[in-house]
């Protein structure tokens, strides 16, 4: 596949979100999120950087009567399917709003429950998304803060090496370093939660594994597709040695696999700290 072949539009890549990435990537943070956090009997919940609503309806639905919850995306096309959702299902608790999860059109103080997703930003936003997640919340009131550990994807980072090397294309390997240590580590945002002045501050990570039937269905794959790929090739100075490394990894992949299913994993860790 050529790694620049598919420009999607705004109203596509929601629809591929709410296909693709909310089953297959923020379940994994959301079941974490109902084993360790308690809910509020009563009160307000934020949940920041919702998607296509799915996790702010089911925490309406847990929270009960009493509880209402507030969504806020980014993204106008993602919330305009969560909107659709909770009409269908006559949810009047829950109500959908956009804005940057680092910049909130909220008061100081104003959630009982604040849950933010911060799985698929760069680790230079994490600290002012965090800074803003932890003001709007009120005193006592859980912060919660969705993350990928590094390590993730170590499977995939393994074969890009083998690539590079097969290549002859080793003088990438600082890039792709740097690209391999991107997420941020646990102990420096549990750190970032404690020097904000948070108290309790834990953390949970458990390792989710995906698996692909071979490299076309990995690489084609809209969570791979939407949100990695063009990150992963980056690090290549051109659109030819993008391909090149392209069909390489492919072949690596293939070879390798012995015909057996490609599984990468992620360590999906949820941040939890009580202002």
């Amino acid at each position: 596949m050529d790694p620049e072949s598919k420009k999607r539009d705004a109203k596509e890549l929601a629809y591929l979100y709410d296909l693709y990435v909310a089953p297959g990537w923020r379940e994994v943070f959301d079941r974490i999120v109902e084993e360790e956090v308690e809910l509020p009997k009563e009160g307000k919940i934020l949940d920041a950087e919702c998607g296509t609503g799915g996790s702010a309806i089911d925490l309406a639905v847990r929270g009960g009567a009493k509880v209402t919850v507030t969504g806020v995306d980014s993204s106008a096309e993602r919330l305009a399917l969560a909107r659709g959702k909770a009409e269908i299902q006559l949810l009047k608790r829950v109500t959908f709003q956009q804005a940057p999860i680092d910049d909130l059109d909220f008061p100081v103080g104003e959630f009982d429950l604040v849950i933010g997703d911060l799985s698929l930003m760069p680790a230079s936003q994490i600290e002012a998304a965090l800074d803003e997640l932890i003001r709007v919340a009120k005193k006592g009131a859980s912060i919660v803060a969705k993350l990928v550990a590094p390590g993730s994807f170590g499977e995939f980072f393994s074969i890009y090496w083998e690539a590079l090397y097969e290549l002859g294309l080793i003088e990438s390997s600082p890039q792709l370093e740097r690209l391999i240590r991107e997420h941020m580590p646990v102990s420096e945002a549990e750190e970032l939660m404690m020097d904000s002045g948070l108290q309790r501050v834990r953390s949970v990570t458990q390792r989710e594994s995906f698996t692909f039937k071979d490299a076309d269905a990995f690489f084609a794959n809209p969570l791979i597709e939407t949100r990695f790929l063009d990150n992963w090739l980056a690090i290549q100075p051109d659109q030819q040695t993008r391909q090149k490394v392209m069909e390489q990894l492919t072949a690596i992949i293939d070879r390798e696999r012995q015909d057996m299913d490609f599984e990468v994993s992620i360590k999906a860790t949820v941040l939890i700290g009580q202002k």
